[in-house]
């Protein structure tokens, strides 16, 4: 079953993809090598250089592992909490994004009445940093919205019982939704 991302589960679902496509690499890879070499009964063939190009879709899955490794998914019993509070808003989990210098990572993004609220992760990060490129991440999309990145899920609780009942319009929501999406690794 394959979990798209900012869904509940995705880092764990990624994890497991990521090692399984590693593993198909290397046994494809072998098994071209092994045939130019039982064929040619030489090291130097061109399924041998087939075989070591096999490298390349594989360093890919290697970087995304390491990307994923070191994070976790959110339970589903936070997750059921926070959904219980937020209501009619939009919930997005798992939320792995990066820049052109950090891996950042948060648990929760909730998009309602022209907010955008946060959880961050438990792991070791640079808060101030992601704070900020977080924030100006959401205004190129929706300069309008306030964005607030909290520590723990108590916080975000007490924050959404503060906001107004003002509906935001939901093709600006869906906007936000779409570009935070496209952010995400």
């Amino acid at each position: 079953m394959i979990v798209d991302k900012c869904n509940p589960g995705y880092i764990t679902n990624r994890k497991k993809i990521s090692i399984l496509w590693i593993l198909v690499y290397i046994v494809i890879a072998a098994g071209i090598f092994l045939a130019g070499y039982l064929w040619t009964h030489t090291r130097a063939n061109v399924l041998t250089v087939i075989a070591v190009l096999m490298v390349l879709p594989a360093a890919k899955r290697v970087v995304n592992l390491v990307v994923m490794l070191p994070r976790k998914s959110v339970s589903k019993e936070r997750l059921e909490a926070i959904k219980k509070e937020v209501g009619e808003g939009i919930i997005l989990s798992d939320y792995v994004f990066t820049s052109t210098e950090k891996i950042m990572h948060l648990d929760f993004v909730v998009i309602k009445n022209g907010n955008v609220l946060a959880v961050k992760a438990s792991s070791k990060q640079d808060v101030e940093y992601m704070k900020k490129y977080f924030t100006d991440s959401v205004h190129k999309a929706a300069s309008a919205y306030n964005v607030k990145i909290f520590d723990t899920d108590e916080e975000l609780v007490k924050q959404l019982s503060r906001l107004t009942q003002i509906e935001g319009a939901p093709e600006k929501e869906e906007k936000v939704v779409e570009y935070l999406r496209s952010l995400a690794v």
